[in-house]
């Protein structure tokens, strides 16, 4: 018994001298890394979104309430794209009421019939308010019933913080929004192919009913600026807004979508913002390729002795500071 008793202590001996090498010789798991603060930018509002992530990378005043402009058509285009889908090469409606907006308008005329689908370029490209307005009665049956699927689908998409009360984004005290809304209705409106390409274009032939065609060109200049991936979104500009801009990229497979409001340095600001979207995004994935190289006698020592990151930590980037810039 006193033998036995000699040989289990030994092997207890062992079993934590063992453990004491493996955890001595154990280097510890990878870090996840930590983003440095962005580049100032010069708007009143900004906020960066990692798409593939559905996170905030980093903000300036994201949640306060600014006055949306022409950046509101994302989200007319979008619902028109889902809910009118069925209407798109139907011609649209042309009424009075959509004829006679304010601002910009791409001249529509019920002599001159076009379809949904085409009215589309019209309204995010050239940004008429009389295309946005055709599309939202086309699409809703009714401009209040637009406005109402507006409200439901910024709700839906998590856009919480905003309120519209018309389809093209004319100043109104009820029609609002954030930097933080308005980066994450652009994430979600680049997901969809057709989206992706009535933004993307730089020039388009807008194609009437009777044959004839019109070449429209896209007033969003960061698309010809040679930033690298650029292909959105919308740009927007009121007395009361000020310079507008949601802009987006793609690199590697990342979509990085950038907002920024009340900001007369808005395509310079938009491309720093993106590249430190990109170069955060590298390091996370730098990071991922490294968890998953660890030899697994590592992860588990490193499990054992609670040093290893839970798996909530390893798929989804933690924003490791707030920016209140």
């Amino acid at each position: 018994m006193k033998r036995l008793m000699t040989y289990v202590a030994v092997v207890v001996l062992l079993i934590l001298v063992s453990i004491g090498v493996l955890e001595y010789i154990t280097p510890p798991p990878p870090q996840p890394p930590r983003f440095p603060a962005p580049p100032p930018v010069h708007g009143t509002s900004a906020s960066l979104f990692w798409a593939n992530q559905d996170i905030t990378l980093a903000d300036k005043n994201g949640d306060l309430k600014i006055y949306p402009a022409s950046t509101t058509k994302m989200l007319t285009c979008i619902i028109a794209l889902e809910e009118g889908h069925d209407k798109l090469e139907q011609e649209a409606v042309i009424t009075p009421f959509a004829m006679h907006q304010d601002g910009t308008l791409v001249g529509i005329t019920p002599a001159k019939p076009i379809t949904l689908h085409q009215l589309l370029y019209g309204m995010m490209l050239v940004s008429g308010n009389d295309a946005a307005v055709a599309a939202a009665e086309t699409t809703g049956g009714s401009y209040s019933r637009f406005i109402q699927m507006m409200n439901e689908k910024a709700e839906s998409i998590g856009a919480r913080h905003s309120h519209f009360n018309n389809a093209n984004g004319l100043t109104d005290p009820n029609h609002y929004s954030t930097a933080n809304d308005m980066a994450r209705i652009g994430a979600y409106a680049m997901r969809n192919p057709q989206f992706r390409e009535i933004v993307g274009m730089k020039t388009y032939p807008m194609r009437f009913k009777d044959g004839s065609t019109r070449i429209i060109r896209n007033r969003n200049e960061f698309l010809e600026s040679g930033f690298s991936g650029a292909n959105g979104i919308k740009t927007g500009m009121t007395d009361a807004a000020g310079k507008c801009l949601v802009a987006s990229a793609i690199r590697n497979g990342n979509l990085m979508v950038v907002s920024v409001y009340n900001d007369n340095a808005r395509w310079q600001d938009v491309q720093s913002w993106l590249t430190y979207g990109f170069t955060c995004a590298e390091a996370w994935e730098r990071y991922q390729k490294e968890l998953k190289a660890e030899p697994i006698v590592f992860k588990w020592v490193n499990q054992v002795m609670g040093r290893e990151p839970n798996e909530e930590q390893t798929k989804k980037v933690q924003k490791t500071e707030v920016f209140g810039l």
